[in-house]
């Protein structure tokens, strides 16, 4: 039944909300009304209105959360659902609210995701512009441009913006490790690696192969934390050392167990070019703070079984030709 009320809701919605979204809407003041009661003739009439008064359970709380829609403008709504459901077969109306929708999917999908990846950019995108691109798109106005060379031009200008931030992120990073290895405590390795000592550690110091028990916490430049043990519930993760970020497995390859360091990672010895999910950028320096809880014992390699001795087989003697023809011979005698 959830799924009916919800299935009916989205449908609902789809129909009623979108066309009011885009026009002013006038503001009802609200007045007591009479009720008036329905007369339910027939079976199947108490049936159908029971039916389309139960599909709008949850209704109120859709409206709010996909529309921004409270209870005092529940007066509007069924202005809109009442106008929609009565031009359902008028094609001039279907097309009027198909272009309310198309509005609304570039408003909140299209230009956010279009406008991202100029964030940061020296020629960042205009929203007034785009909604005018998009307009003389659909009248297949080609005076400015005609589709081929607006996809070229979009194409090479995001592609201009992406180069743009990642060499900008790769300088902040440059210019963070050239202040930061002149902190005090802070150890610059000869491939540019940083760290600095929290907690000095007695123990054994992992090698490359071993497998290791640590508690950690990334974060980027600007304090952001994308990834932590804590986030984890668990007590600590094990990685093989050998198999992680060349920063973390030459860091961890220096840490006696017991030890706590922040290190400081260039983005060449992180996640480089690539970049990593939504939070690490292509050539982001990053920050990790990292324990070094344990070294995990490596697994016992099974018992060596020696190989059986060879079973030496006795071989039938073979018989020569003359006993075989002997043989042949006797058995055709009389006894």
């Amino acid at each position: 039944m959830k799924k009916t009320i919800f299935l009916s809701l989205a449908l609902v919605g789809g129909a009623i909300c979108t066309p009011v979204s885009a026009q002013k809407v006038k503001k009802v003041s609200p007045k007591a009304k009479a009720v008036q009661t329905q007369t339910l003739k027939t079976e199947a009439d108490s049936i159908s209105y029971a039916a389309g008064y139960a599909v709008t359970n949850g209704l109120d709380r859709y409206l709010k959360e996909q529309f921004g829609v409270d209870e005092s403008q529940m007066a509007d709504v069924i202005r809109g659902f009442k106008e929609a459901y009565a031009k359902r077969n008028d094609k001039a109306y279907q097309a009027f609210v198909a272009g309310q929708q198309v509005a609304t999917m570039l408003d909140k999908q299209m230009f956010p995701r279009m406008s991202a990846d100029f964030e940061g950019a020296s020629q960042p995108l205009s929203e007034e512009m785009v909604v005018k691109g998009f307009e003389a798109a659909l009248r297949k106005d080609t005076t400015t441009y005609t589709v081929t060379q607006a996809e070229t031009k979009f194409k090479d200008a995001r592609e201009a913006a992406k180069i743009e931030r990642e060499q900008a992120n790769k300088a902040a990073g440059e210019k963070f490790l050239a202040e930061n290895k002149l902190k005090p405590g802070v150890n610059t390795l000869p491939d540019g690696l940083q760290y600095k000592v929290l907690v000095k550690g007695d123990g054994p110091i992992p090698k490359a192969s071993d497998k290791v028990q640590v508690v950690y916490e990334g974060r980027t430049l600007d304090g952001k934390v994308f990834d932590a043990t804590a986030n984890h519930g668990k007590e600590f993760d094990e990685f093989a050392a050998d198999r992680l970020i060349k920063g973390w497995t030459e860091a961890l390859t220096m840490m006696p167990v017991g030890s706590k360091w922040e290190i400081y990672i260039p983005q060449d010895l992180a996640y480089g070019a690539r970049g990593a999910g939504r939070d690490i950028a292509p050539y982001s320096a990053l920050i990790f703070t990292l324990e070094l809880k344990g070294i995990v014992p490596a697994a016992p390699k099974p018992a060596e079984v020696a190989p059986a001795a060879p079973v030496q087989v006795e071989k039938a003697p073979e018989q020569t030709p003359a006993s075989t023809k002997g043989k042949a011979k006797g058995k055709g005698k009389k006894k």
